[in-house]
């Protein structure tokens, strides 16, 4: 019997995709965060930043895989070659011009712009070099894309666009930085979040442009890649 599709974004979530991605969604944002932490103090195990993960990391591109696989097996190029490319190119000079606008207006209003998630990355990226890349340019991308871009974009686009747009890019954005409240000011985590925006828009804008969650895909590891340089040579 033939699987009943949606009418979203690129080649459509199937009923079980829906379903099973909404459901695993709480997991990948907080619970399973918590239950490898738990799990790591039965067993025993060094509990340390760059364990944890690559831990949480692998299991999530499993799950993803495992839930989503006929949905990214949707064509690669979507709509066409040079729609994709001029999709990924746009996107990316949406990106950069966002950022600096978000940068240029917190400065001129007297603020400072710290990426605590960014802080983060450069740690563990001392703490092993190779896991880290294969995390922000491999894992990271395909998870975070096919679960916020994918289903939650693609989802609630169906019944509207703006609304699909502003819960994506703020569940994206807090998804960075949410777990450093309490540890810094308020307000400065709060402007750490805006520094997300930018590439949310851009990644969600580049998918509607292409047709295929394989340009933000690319796309993302792009931006990662290109962060990863940076901390990297910081």
């Amino acid at each position: 019997m033939a699987r009943k599709t949606s009418d979203s974004l690129g080649s459509g979530l199937t009923r079980f995709e829906l379903i099973a991605g909404w459901c695993y969604l709480p997991v990948y944002l907080i619970l399973l965060s918590v239950l490898l932490q738990n799990v790591f103090r039965w067993l025993g195990l060094e509990m340390t930043e760059i364990r944890l993960n690559l831990a949480y990391f692998v299991i999530n591109f499993l799950a993803v895989l495992l839930i989503f696989h006929r949905f990214l097996r949707q064509r690669f190029f979507g709509s066409g070659f040079w729609n994709f490319i001029q999709a990924g190119i746009l996107g990316f000079v949406f990106y950069y011009a966002g950022t600096w606008a978000v940068q240029y207006a917190v400065t001129h209003l007297g603020g400072s712009l710290t990426l605590y998630n960014n802080n983060t990355v450069a740690e563990m990226i001392g703490m092993n070099r190779y896991g880290m890349l294969a995390i922000s340019i491999v894992l990271a991308p395909v998870i975070e894309e096919t679960l916020i871009r994918g289903l939650v974009f693609g989802s609630l686009r169906r019944a509207s666009r703006v609304m699909a747009y502003i819960v994506s890019i703020v569940l994206f954005s807090l998804m960075h930085s949410w777990q450093y409240f309490g540890f810094y000011p308020t307000g400065s985590v709060l402007l750490s979040c805006l520094a997300y925006v930018p590439a949310s828009a851009a990644l969600a804008w580049t998918y509607e442009k292409s047709g295929t969650i394989w340009c933000p895909i690319a796309l993302h590891a792009v931006i990662n890649a290109l962060s990863f340089t940076a901390l990297t040579l910081s």
